[in-house]
């Protein structure tokens, strides 16, 4: 599976998990109060449609993984680390500065949007969420850009 591909499927994941966070985060009153009354409320709504679509992209990601890769791998490292080479090795290392330089100027810029939180807390309660899926997709997709311009520069095809 080529990298472009596995970003993709990343950045699906990435929105199916934030989704999903969401909706929990909707019916986490309602499932406190299933939780701790014995008489009172007897029932609480979730959404469990992002939780299964989540669960069936990783199940297909999973699956296309383990046609390219060792089993022992699949889970301890990440995707980004399969150098082959030094030259690889060296892209990865570009990437990830690139990557840390995003972090390092997406979380202040976050840190400001969340000082603004308490203004519209009550139109989009699960604000924060949003931000760190948000740094989480910035910092992937600077990965992604810079590992793919590096590769270009490095004659690689």
């Amino acid at each position: 599976m080529g990298m472009k591909t596995k970003a993709a499927f990343h950045l699906v994941l990435f929105g199916l998990a934030c989704w999903t966070l969401i909706s929990y985060f909707e019916a986490s009153e309602g499932i406190g109060a299933f939780f701790s009354t014995r008489n009172g409320q007897m029932m609480f709504d979730i959404n469990i449609t992002p939780f299964i679509l989540f669960i069936a992209a990783a199940a297909v990601y999973i699956y296309l993984q383990k046609k390219s890769r060792p089993a022992s791998k699949n889970l301890l490292l990440p995707d980004e680390f399969e150098e082959q080479d030094e030259r690889e090795q060296m892209m990865t290392a570009k990437a990830c500065r690139a990557s840390y330089i995003a972090v390092y100027f997406s979380l202040p810029a976050a840190a400001v949007l969340l000082i603004f939180y308490p203004l519209f807390q009550s139109h989009i309660p699960f604000f924060p969420i949003i931000i760190v899926f948000i740094i989480m997709i910035i910092q992937h997709i600077s990965y992604v850009i810079s590992f793919k311009k590096n590769e270009k520069n490095s004659g690689a095809v």
